[in-house]
């Protein structure tokens, strides 16, 4: 499993295909041990994450007749920390008064 798109707030996890006599028919994805989801395919976007956090992901595949495999090896990701806030612009220069 790798990790890409890694942002303050989201992430990407890829994983291999398994190949399994009766089929697969979805991978289940577990963040820090708790189920967060299941898939058809081989990736998964996670987001609502917290910046400057490390995440464990794990993720098992589950067999067109129910069949479940063994949790894969854990992946540990930290998200980036927050992007600096844009700076504050200048007040622009006071008209002097033409009276």
């Amino acid at each position: 499993m790798t990790a890409s798109n890694i942002t303050d707030t989201s992430l990407t996890l890829t994983w291999d295909a398994v190949s399994y006599n009766e089929g697969i028919e979805e991978y289940e994805i577990y963040r820090n041990g708790n189920s967060i989801g299941t898939r058809k395919g081989t990736s998964l976007t996670d987001s609502g994450l917290t910046a400057e956090t490390t995440y464990e992901y794990q993720v098992k595949a589950i067999g067109s007749n129910g069949v479940e495999s063994p949790l894969s090896d854990a992946l540990s990701v930290t998200t980036d920390s927050e992007p600096e806030p844009d700076p504050e612009p200048e007040d622009p220069p006071e008209e002097p008064d033409n009276e």
